[in-house]
């Protein structure tokens, strides 16, 4: 095997390990800072009401993250099959089909969980 050839694994590990450490950091940055302009408000004396509380923990209902989150995932699923198809090769197409099934039925199943829960809000 050619020394090139053992790069394209190696840097599709490390792409995707970057993209995750990158996301749990902007997390942790974003959680410090909510915690930092809380800490702030306490020393000023101000009343932290539960609306305050509210806006700063969450971005959003779980509906909305339900529906975004199934959606975007099955909408990864289906390009992941079109780009199959689109190779018109049958060994793409069954690779990018095995690939693509997963974001497929997960976002499917984010989707049918966005329909049949019942949220209060």
């Amino acid at each position: 095997m050619n020394n090139y050839e053992a790069l394209i694994p190696i840097s599709a590990f490390i792409a995707t390990a970057l993209v995750i450490i990158v996301f749990l950091y902007l997390s942790h940055k974003n959680k410090t800072q909510i915690q930092e302009t809380i800490r702030l408000s306490l020393d000023k004396g101000d009343a932290l009401t539960p609306e305050l509380l509210e806006s700063l923990g969450t971005s959003g209902s779980t509906r909305v993250k339900d529906l975004r989150r199934g959606v975007i995932l099955a909408a990864i699923g289906v390009a992941c099959i079109l780009g199959g198809l689109i190779a018109n090769d049958v060994d793409a197409f069954t690779g990018f089909s095995i690939i693509g099934m997963f974001p497929l039925l997960v976002g499917s199943g984010f989707l049918l969980v966005w329909k049949l829960n019942r949220y209060n809000d």
